[in-house]
């Protein structure tokens, strides 16, 4: 049976292990437990992605409407508009 002292405040359950090594110190649990990331721009770059506005694929040149969604691929061009920075969405067509 567990005890209420095993939880944190939070409410997950951090292992004994992670305490007595020192590495909660250096480490976030994440990384003591081998997280790659939470979710699937932190583990490949990708993002769900919605059109604002019609387009044109440059492939293929087929039209496509407003608000299709996408799972698209996310980088920073390395630019910014003061400073705000500028990313890059690259998505293929669903024709292509």
């Amino acid at each position: 049976m567990s005890s209420l002292s095993a939880t944190q405040a939070d409410g997950f359950y951090v292992p004994p292990e992670y305490f007595d090594s020192g590495k909660y110190k250096k480490q976030s649990r994440n990384q003591f437990a081998g997280s790659k990331g939470h979710n699937q721009f932190l583990q490949k770059g990708v993002v769900r992605f919605e059109l604002p506005y019609k387009g044109v694929c440059e492939k293929c040149r087929q039209s496509i409407g407003r608000g299709t969604r996408y799972n698209a691929q996310k980088s920073n061009t390395g630019d910014s508009y003061f400073t705000t920075p500028i990313w890059e969405f690259q998505m293929t067509c669903r024709n292509c």
